[in-house]
């Protein structure tokens, strides 16, 4: 009987055990799957006890529109009337250009992102170029400042030394050659780069060789026209 009654227990603890081993990885399974699920269930429904409720909020809204932004320009043009592009964050609303601080033209976008603004009339120098969004009566901010330069004169040069003709001798082998341009050009001198300072001065240093040196001095814009001089100088040691 006490043998009967032992083999009872022992099976009934057995079956015990199985459906707490079972019962645990069940519980395992629903927190590893369900859980954040149910979490959020759960702070709903006290936010819903408590009378919170929570506001879904997209990520561009009319009240903080974002601004368009522009394809990029070239630093200078010898053209006065330019094609202006860019890409808008929205396919509806108006873009508006403002050139030089001042409003130019609104355009309007049909289910497209992409706009262009066709001949834009610059103004002689550097012209400044930006955009904003109009989009349900709300405007947005600024984009960034686009820089471009107009130039359809030749770029300045002007040489104050050596002379055309001007001979050197001894100790002035190596001889400053100067001169001014616009601050923004480059100069090259024989094909080198001379230093060029904010008012425009410029200054290379070169080496003579004996006899009669050609010396080529070339200025070139932002827009990419050239002027260009050249001296000769001699040299006898």
């Amino acid at each position: 009987m006490d043998s009967r009654l032992s083999r009872r227990s022992e099976k009934h603890n057995r079956k015990q055990l199985y459906a707490s081993v079972i019962g645990i990885v069940v519980v395992i399974f629903v927190v590893l799957n369900f859980g954040p699920l149910l979490i959020s269930g759960f702070g709903g429904f006290i936010d819903t006890l408590t009378g919170k409720s929570k506001q879904v909020t997209s990520f561009q809204s009319d009240a903080d529109l974002q601004p368009p932004q522009l394809d990029p320009l070239p630093q200078g043009t010898t053209e006065e009337l330019i094609a202006v592009m860019g890409r808008a964050f929205y396919a509806d609303g108006k873009v508006e250009l403002f050139l030089n601080n001042s409003s130019y033209e609104i355009v309007r976008l049909n289910n497209s992102q992409d706009f262009e603004i066709e001949d834009v009339k610059l103004e002689q120098g550097e012209n400044t170029l930006r955009v904003r969004m109009i989009r349900n009566n709300k405007k947005s901010d600024f984009s960034q400042d686009y820089k471009i330069s107009y130039l359809k004169d030749e770029p300045k040069l002007e040489i104050s030394f050596p002379t055309d003709g001007a001979g050197f001798s001894k100790a002035d082998q190596e001889i400053n050659i100067r001169g001014t341009t616009d601050p923004e050009n480059t100069i090259r001198v024989n094909d080198f780069i001379a230093i060029v300072d904010t008012d425009g001065n410029f200054s290379y240093v070169f080496k003579l060789k004996e006899g009669e040196n050609k010396i080529k001095v070339v200025a070139t814009n932002l827009a990419g026209k050239t002027t260009e001089k050249e001296l000769t100088v001699s040299y006898s040691p």
